[in-house]
């Protein structure tokens, strides 16, 4: 096994307020190492990774304070970095910003093959590393053993700057989370310490979350400039759910509402009420009398668009009874009739258990933050077998607006959220 990285000798900067932050893993680790997929056996949660999640979260919670993208930009690469230029004069320019982070991980137990069954509600977050025709991914468990020690140091003493790098950290602790798929609950994390939670000003009680969430978390204006960067200025509406006593077990309740609104089905094992399938079906060979006839009214219709890119639309029995394997992604018109590809958008749905203090215990609360879909309005759906083609006309569904239609599908999906056992909105 290799020696953990150890940090080069290059010149000393000056370092004017460091921060030591213990924090460790809520939820299962999916990738996060320098392979895609894989975990670091070693550092599972890099330094770079860090700085790009303080800096991500920073943007996400204070875009609305700038009247631009480039007034945003210049606050954020003096803080977080940008790449290195030189002027006219051969001067250096921008650079490596104030924030330094340094981490040390200790492993609780080796990364393990994922196992979960297809109905498994975990399943519904974790599918890619189930293979999809390649090896199982190995993951990490979650545990209090598998901690990460964050320092945090910066060479500025500037209370604002200072202040900065901690709202990125505060977010990123209670909305954000490492490797992939954080999006459903997966990497997260939580401060180790329930004194040191407090004196960062991470929330250490449900009281103190929907303070934070209700702070951070409403709907603002935003700067027509910043039209395609993800804000929580752009929140609808959030939802807390019943105290669990692990982050998996809070995990669960979160997946579970977003597979019965995804499936949105009258009875177990009927049809999706949704028109995806049927789109397809149809689109494919709309001559064809298929096992489950399609509904001549969902033509065309690809509302889940709306909820994040690529969908992977897998039926159930195999061809010729039903289509093979589709991918819904997006294009935008280009030029000269031409379409460029969207390849991902990421959903506006955030699933996350946050770890609190409740009765003297560590215990888990499930939380859904909804936000706005952020795709162009000019935006298209694009449905290949290929997903790795280039974007043909032909493939283009020209009379779907998916921004159009995202306001009733991101209200459809928080219906299911409101009836939930548990769930409240915030």
């Amino acid at each position: 096994m290799r020696t953990p990285p150890m940090a080069p000798p290059a010149t000393k900067r000056k370092e004017l307020w460091n921060e030591e932050v213990p924090v460790v893993l809520i939820t299962r680790l999916f990738g996060g190492g320098a392979t895609p997929r894989e975990i670091d056996q070693v550092s599972w949660l890099r330094s770079s990774a860090v700085k790009s999640a303080l800096r991500g979260w920073w943007r996400a919670g204070r875009a609305h304070d700038f009247p631009s993208l480039a007034a945003l930009r210049e606050r954020e690469e003096k803080i977080f970095g940008a790449p290195g230029t030189y002027d006219t004069a051969g001067r250096p320019q921008k650079g490596p910003g104030l924030l330094e982070v340094e981490v040390r991980s200790v492993l609780g137990s080796p990364a393990e093959e994922y196992q979960d069954s297809q109905s498994s509600l975990i399943n519904y977050a974790l599918f890619p590393a189930s293979g999809l025709g390649r090896e199982r991914a190995r993951l990490l468990a979650p545990s209090d053993r598998t901690l990460s020690v964050l320092t945090l140091r910066s060479r500025s003493s500037e209370p604002s700057d200072r202040e900065a790098i901690l709202y990125g950290l505060r977010l990123w602790l209670v909305l954000g989370g490492a490797g992939a798929r954080t999006r459903r609950g997966v990497g997260a994390l939580g401060v180790a310490d329930v004194d040191k939670a407090r004196k960062l000003g991470v929330p250490t009680t449900v009281a103190e979350l929907r303070s934070f969430l209700g702070k951070h978390c409403q709907h603002r204006g935003l700067a027509s400039s910043l039209a395609g960067v993800f804000s929580l200025s752009r929140t609808r509406k959030v939802f807390l759910g019943p105290l669990q006593p692990t982050g998996e077990e809070a995990q669960k309740k979160l997946l579970a509402a977003l597979r019965e609104a995804r499936q949105d089905r009258d009875r177990p094992r009927a049809p999706s009420n949704w028109p995806e399938a049927d789109a397809v079906r149809l689109k494919f060979d709309p001559r064809k009398t298929w096992v489950h006839e399609p509904k001549a009214a969902n033509a065309g219709r690809y509302p889940r668009a709306a909820l994040g890119l690529p969908i992977v639309l897998h039926f159930k029995d195999r061809p010729p009874v039903e289509p093979p394997e589709h991918h819904v992604l997006a294009a935008r018109p280009g030029e000269r009739g031409k379409w460029n590809k969207l390849d991902r958008y990421t959903s506006p749905l955030i699933l996350r258990p946050v770890r609190v203090w409740e009765n003297g215990r560590v215990q888990y609360l499930p939380v859904a933050v909804f936000t706005d879909c952020v795709l162009p309005g000019d935006a298209r759906p694009l449905v290949v077998r290929d997903p790795r083609a280039e974007a043909a006309s032909a493939d283009v569904v020209r009379s779907f607006e998916i921004l159009k239609e995202a306001d009733a599908t991101l209200q459809r999906i928080e219906t299911v959220f409101e009836r939930a056992p548990g769930f409240k909105a915030l």
